[in-house]
Parts: structure tokens; C-alpha cells; sequence
């Protein structure tokens, strides 16, 4: 039997003034919504609620630098521990991630990653995990510079109303999987150490879609996939990084999208050129 944890669907959601980087709910095509981690659940008299979201140490604008790449905090950020619960879905359906704000001065990239948890991910070991990216989106254009580099995937973010839509996998067999998405922060990148992380872990149950994948391949597993505590490097290109300037392309961080990930462009998502702007 699935259980969940579902909040009413709103307008809209205040932001709130304590944080800029979690997410405060997921949207399922079916149309129902779960509860995001709210840190502050953590010093209410109240037991917190059952969710698929990770909790973590994550109060106020707390973030992972590069020094700490290298331990368990990068993988689903300081001191994350599973959900309760699974986010349910099907192969080839979208899930809507709304974050709670994002400050537009906080260029970087928007990324997402899958892991394989088998039968449940409620209390699987973080630091077992192999992900595999399956989604990412980085600089776009030179459109809007100012300083800080032109239009990034965080501006699109911003755009929907600070919502990522994520495609899962067309043809990614039925199971349980943690969902890692995250948002990086180069605004003072060109500093060691400067690149602030933001990751986000969702556990999602799988189900079967129907036939073959779209792309006529049968639905397969996540086989291989990287350490969380190997995903970057403090000194790769696309962390130790300077934006502060007119530039014309980005190395976006992190091993390459995986095989078997079904990409899809975002709503105001722009990426025609202009004269002059490089990719």
C-alpha cells in the first residue's frame, strides 16, 4: 500500500523570510501535492509530520560550500535524513519542485539527480547512494548581463514562479528512488569556497508506465551512478568559477546526464541568441 501525505493544493505560497533554499512542496501530474521540509518543524513542541521530504540542518540560508563536497552533507544537505514517505508516480510523468523564494542575485545552475533505493528509501544509508543526473540546466545566454553573467536556469526558475519541472525518466523501471535537486549558487564563485550548494532529497516511488519507453527501449534500472560524496570537485570549472563579467558558456558540474533521462525545456525557458552571445 503507498501512503502519503498530501497538503492542500493553493494559489500561491508566501515566501518566507527565514530561508531562500528548500523546497516547500512537490506536485505530481495527477495533480497532488506534497509537503516539502520545513526546517522550523524541528523546534515546534509538535511532532513533525510524515513526508517524503529529507529532513536536514538547513534554517536560515544555510548552504554546503565546496570545502564539504568531499563528506556526507553535499549528498542531501548537513545532517539529511530520509522521509517517511514516497512521493508516488509513474514512469514518463512530471513532478513540479516549488522552492520557498530564490534571490535573483544568485546566479547558478539547476540540477537533479536519481538514486536507487530497491524496495524502500526510508531508511537507506546516504551514503550508499549512486546517483545518476537526470536533469540540468546551467547559463543560457548573455541576455539581461549586468554583471553577473546573463541569463542562468536559476533566472528561469525565478520566471515559474521559483518552480523546476522534472520529467521522470520515460523508460526507468518501477521502485523506489531518492530524487536529489539542487541549485547552485556562483554569485561569489570566483572566491575559494564561494560556491554555495543548495540540495533537496525527495524519496519517490516509481510505477510501471505503459509498454515500452517512448524511445522503444525497455525500462531499465540505474546501474553505476556516483558517490554523492564524489559528485564535484571544490576546484571544477563549473564551481571555482567567475561570473562577474560578459562570458560566453559554462561548464555545468557533475558527471553527464544519464542515458536512460528524458530532458524536457522549461516553461520561459529562452535560449535563442543574440548576436554577439557565445554558448
Amino acid at each position: 500500500m503507498w501512503f502519503t501525505y498530501l497538503i492542500p493544493i493553493v494559489a500561491s505560497v508566501a515566501p518566507l523570510a527565514s530561508a531562500h533554499g528548500r523546497i516547500t512542496n512537490i506536485t505530481t501530474e495527477n495533480g497532488f501535492v506534497y509537503e516539502g521540509w520545513d526546517p522550523e518543524m524541528a523546534f515546534k513542541d509538535t511532532v513533525p509530520p510524515q513526508l517524503a521530504a529529507w529532513s536536514a540542518s538547513n534554517l536560515g540560508n544555510i548552504y554546503v560550500t565546496p570545502s564539504s563536497f568531499n563528506n556526507s552533507n553535499i549528498t542531501c544537505h548537513k545532517n539529511a535524513l530520509p522521509g517517511a514517505l514516497h512521493v508516488n508516480t509513474t514512469a514518463g510523468q512530471t513532478l513540479k519542485l516549488r522552492w520557498n523564494e530564490w534571490p535573483v542575485s544568485h546566479k547558478g545552475p539547476v540540477l537533479t539527480y536519481l538514486a536507487s533505493c530497491n524496495a524502500s528509501c526510508t531508511n537507506v544509508d546516504k551514503d550508499q547512494l549512486k546517483w545518476v543526473k537526470v536533469d540540468q540546466q546551467g547559463w543560457l545566454n548573455s541576455s539581461g548581463w549586468v554583471e553577473l553573467g546573463g541569463t542562468w536556469a536559476s533566472d528561469v526558475l525565478i520566471a515559474n514562479g521559483f518552480t523546476w519541472t522534472v520529467k521522470v525518466p520515460e523508460n526507468l523501471a518501477e521502485g523506489a528512488y531518492v530524487l536529489r535537486h539542487e541549485i547552485i549558487a556562483l554569485h561569489v564563485a570566483n572566491e575559494t569556497d564561494g560556491a554555495q550548494a543548495y540540495p533537496q532529497c525527495v524519496n519517490i516511488r516509481v510505477g510501471k508506465g505503459s509498454g515500452t519507453s517512448a524511445s522503444g527501449n525497455e525500462f531499465k534500472r540505474i546501474e553505476g551512478g556516483v558517490d554523492g560524496r564524489k559528485l564535484y570537485g571544490a576546484k571544477d570549472k563549473g564551481i571555482l568559477v567567475d561570473i562577474h563579467y560578459r562570458i560566453k558558456g559554462y561548464d555545468i558540474p557533475g558527471p553527464a546526464i544519464w542515458n536512460g533521462a528524458t530532458t524536457i525545456k522549461q516553461p520561459n525557458e529562452k535560449r535563442r541568441m543574440r548576436k554577439g552571445d557565445g554558448e
